[in-house]
């Protein structure tokens, strides 16, 4: 591998990636509920998805076999969580609205 020194630290990199596109995923989701929730219920709400990410990296980072956080884990999460919000997420937002607009002229 040219980056990592084994695959190990590849196969955790790529892992967190995916963690981290998750983590925006579940956020997104979650959202709109928050937005209607009273700030007791959305503060909870946020607790949860916290801890949800949390296990999350965790899982991730055992899976990949080292289990410590290193540079190239954070790396991976936050390009995982960057990719998804600047990318992913425009794309399905785009997506969504379009699907919006084809049903109020169908109807």
């Amino acid at each position: 591998m040219i980056f990592f020194e084994t695959s190990g630290q590849a196969l955790t990199f790529l892992m967190l990636l995916r963690a981290g596109m998750g983590a925006g995923i579940a956020y997104d989701v979650i959202a709109p509920l928050r937005r209607r929730a009273p700030r007791p219920l959305a503060a909870a709400m946020d607790v949860m998805w916290c801890g949800l990410a949390a296990g999350a990296c965790l899982l991730a980072l055992m899976a990949g076999g080292e289990g410590r956080m290193r540079l190239y884990a954070l790396l991976g999460l936050f390009g995982g969580a960057a990719v998804y919000c600047l990318g992913i997420r425009r794309i399905v937002g785009w997506a969504w609205r379009r699907m919006g607009k084809e049903k109020e002229i169908q109807d």
